[in-house]
């Protein structure tokens, strides 16, 4: 399985922080402290989207080659963190909805 999304995004602001200005290492790290809990994660439950949250605190801060590469998808979630995720509805109506939208996990493997 790959590396999860939150643990790819954690790594990355580090290694950022790791080579940026102490005011801006000191955000990368904040945001990095942050992303380990999965707070950006595309289906955490923190923000009604977690990499547009990511992407605003980036641009506020004026950490715009980072806020590009979180616009550009390079930390959405991967397949198999989109079929987890789907896979653990259990409301009713999600499920109703998913499936009329053609969202649904792929059940192909299901047993």
């Amino acid at each position: 399985m790959p590396i999860p999304t939150k643990d790819r995004l954690t790594a990355e602001l580090r290694a950022v922080a790791d080579k940026a200005q102490p005011t801006n290492a000191a955000i990368y790290r904040a945001l990095a402290d942050r992303a380990e809990t999965g707070e950006f994660d595309d289906y955490a439950d923190v923000h009604l989207c977690g990499p547009t949250a990511l992407h605003a605190e980036l641009m506020a801060a004026g950490l715009t080659k980072f806020a590009r590469r979180v616009a550009d998808g390079e930390f959405n979630a991967s397949l198999e963190e989109s079929e987890a995720w789907a896979r653990s509805q259990t409301d009713p109506e999600v499920i109703r909805i998913m499936d009329a939208m053609g969202l649904g996990p792929d059940r192909s493997k299901d047993n």
